[in-house]
């Protein structure tokens, strides 16, 4: 099968380039430093999604158009719906001139509470737009839940704050969650390339949700830490995020820390729900928790304090 990937690139669409490529699909990718990329997995176009010349050689002669590529940070709501609305309706506008059959797009669980922050709602846009189409590509839209594993940056923070006895939380003690390995996801995609499924799927570990609590005591099991939790109020959450934006703006750099992302980790409720992407095996918390603590270990972004963790891990 012929397909065109965005976001190789990034966190999880490394992985999801390497699940097609082993399911030995044709692929074109699209980057903006082609020297990122191993030039053996795909065909590189070089650009971005306002590039209208590199979008139509990246879909051209193209069965299926998988979207990754987002902005997951910016300095205003222009800059997510630039990339998450616009940048969509342009790659899909060249996916219906190349006559490609299907357009798989990577959204978020977020897009279902789109008042929370402006990514959550560049993205429920890009979905509206989407879902609205009456010719061109069938559309399949996937809303990952909090996507972690090796490789993360984003989650290094949480894991930084569990190895501690004191340890200092995001959101509500009460909140409920879902979470999906990498991996796990990496696979969801790749099998959707070739499914005849469209419509929205919500999708996680298939283990119906998690707490803080659950975070914290399968990190207690692996390394005795940490003796104690508590959650910072959001208030400080949102100060600090505040500051965080406003360094971002200084340096010309947007934060991953903002208002909107804290708005996000103190909503209730980020359970799936509805339809779910089956699958057999999926990576459960626990050991992809696991997974995740001994990677970081191992490349030195979170130390090994004791031997007791070495061992463990």
């Amino acid at each position: 099968m012929r397909i065109a990937l965005t976001g190789a690139t990034g966190f999880a669409g490394k992985l999801i380039l390497s699940e097609l490529k082993i399911a030995k699909h044709e692929i074109k990718t699209l980057a903006r430093q082609p020297e990122r990329l191993d030039q053996t997995q795909a065909e590189i176009i070089k650009g971005d999604l306002s590039d209208a010349a590199a979008l139509a050689l990246l879909v051209a002669n193209a069965e299926v158009v998988v979207h990754v590529a987002g902005a997951i940070s910016a300095h205003n709501r222009a800059g997510y719906f630039a990339t998450n609305l616009n940048g969509t309706k342009k790659l899909y506008e060249a996916a219906r001139q190349a006559k490609a059959e299907r357009f798989v797009f990577v959204s978020s669980i977020s897009a279902r509470e789109p008042k929370l922050s402006h990514y959550a709602a560049s993205k429920a846009a890009a979905e509206h737009f989407l879902l609205g189409q009456t010719s061109g590509p069938k559309v399949l839209i996937l809303r990952p839940s909090a996507i972690y594993g090796p490789g993360d940056k984003a989650t290094l923070p949480l894991l930084k704050a569990l190895q501690s006895h004191f340890a200092i939380l995001p959101g509500r003690a009460s909140a409920r969650f879902s979470l999906i390995h990498v991996e796990d996801f990496a696979r969801v995609v790749a099998d959707a390339a070739f499914s005849d499924a469209s419509g929205i799927f919500e999708v996680d570990d298939l283990g119906g949700g998690h707490t803080w609590a659950d975070l914290a005591k399968i990190n207690r099991d692996i390394t005795g830490q940490p003796q104690k939790q508590i959650h910072a109020p959001k208030p400080l959450a949102h100060t600090v995020a505040a500051f965080a934006e406003l360094f971002g703006a200084v340096w010309g750099k947007p934060s991953m820390t903002n208002r909107g992302k804290v708005a996000e980790l103190y909503h209730s409720d980020w359970v799936v729900r509805g339809a779910n992407w089956p699958r057999d095996n999926p990576i459960g918390l626990a050991e992809g928790y696991a997974d995740t603590l001994r990677w970081y270990i191992q490349e030195g972004w979170l130390p090994a304090k004791s031997q007791i963790v070495r061992k463990r891990v």
